[in-house]
C-alpha cells in the first residue's frame, strides 16, 4: 500500500495489526528506521539520499519475500509508486491536500516540503488509482484496507473510496 507522506499510513498500523492478528504481516517501511529517519548513516528520506533508494527497496522486497514464503500474507505501507516496488498489488491511502497539509504543517515540515509531500500524493494518484480513505479514523481506513485485501485474495473489485462519501 502507498501514500504519500501525510495520509495516514504510520497511524493506520496498529489499527490493521489489531484487526486481523495473526491473519496479516503488517510493516510500515519506515519501522526499519531509526528516530532520527537514518538508516547505515544516511537520512534516508532526504533527497540526497536517491542512490541508495533502490537498496532500500530491494531489502523490503527481500524481507517481505521471507515472511510470504511462510504462507502468510503481507501488507507494506510505504510512499513508493508500483516501478520502485514493482511486485504485488497496489493501494493508495490518500486524504485530500488540505488535511494533509494540515497534518505535515502539525509535524513542523516547512512548507516547501509540504509542497514536495503534495506533489508525491498527485504522482500517486495517476499510478495508483484504487484509494481508500486516510482521512477517516484509523479504525475506518483499516477496515477498508482489510476489506480491499480479502476482496483481491477472492477475485472481486471493490471502489472502496466512494463506500464512506458522504
Amino acid at each position: 500500500m502507498t501514500g504519500a507522506p501525510g495520509s495516514g499510513k504510520t497511524t493506520v498500523v496498529p489499527e490493521l495489526v489489531r484487526l486481523s492478528p495473526g491473519n496479516l504481516v503488517v510493516m510500515d517501511m519506515d519501522e526499519l528506521l531509526d528516530d532520527d529517519g537514518r538508516l547505515l548513516g544516511i537520512d534516508i528520506t532526504s533527497p540526497t539520499a536517491a542512490p541508495i533508494w533502490p537498496a532500500y527497496n530491494a531489502l523490503w522486497l527481500r524481507i517481505t519475500e521471507l515472511i510470504r514464503r511462510s504462507g502468510i500474507p503481507v501488507l507494506l505501507l510505504s510512499p513508493a509508486l508500483p516501478k520502485e516496488l514493482p511486485e504485488g498489488r497496489w493501494l493508495h491511502l490518500d486524504c485530500p491536500d488540505a488535511v494533509r497539509r494540515k497534518r505535515l504543517a502539525g509535524r513542523g515540515w516547512p512548507e516547501e516540503d509540504i509542497e514536495d509531500a503534495l506533489a508525491d500524493a498527485a504522482e500517486i494518484r495517476k499510478h495508483v488509482p484504487r484509494s481508500v480513505r486516510g482521512d477517516l479514523t484509523p479504525e475506518r481506513s483499516a477496515k477498508s484496507i482489510l476489506d480491499w485485501i480479502r476482496a483481491e485474495r477472492f477475485g472481486k473489485t471493490l471502489n472502496l473510496w466512494g463506500r464512506f462519501r458522504g
